[in-house]
């Protein structure tokens, strides 16, 4: 089963918005206030493209932010990436 993680800043509305979507939709998720870690939003911009915030990952994989998220709930695609299993090492 892979995690959910949210990659919020502080007063973000936004990244308020993805949380009470997730947290509506019953889905357990772990966040991480980029705020305070140096380089964090270049980092993430390597594996996203965006600088932007929310940035939601399933696993290692970015799913997207707002909008994406509540397409991806109200067709139970976000369930289906959380479900599946993680890759074999090596694949």
């Amino acid at each position: 089963m892979n995690q959910v993680t949210v990659y919020t800043v502080p007063n973000c509305l936004d990244c308020g918005a993805v949380k009470n979507l997730l947290r509506q939709a019953g889905i357990p998720f772990r966040e991480v206030d980029i705020s305070r870690i140096p380089q964090s939003r270049e980092a993430l911009a390597l594996l996203s493209g965006l600088r932007s915030m929310p940035q939601v990952f399933v696993g290692d994989r970015f799913i997207g932010q707002v909008a994406e998220v509540r397409h991806l709930i109200r067709t139970g695609k976000l369930q289906e990436l959380i479900a599946q299993a993680d890759p074999p090492p090596g694949s």
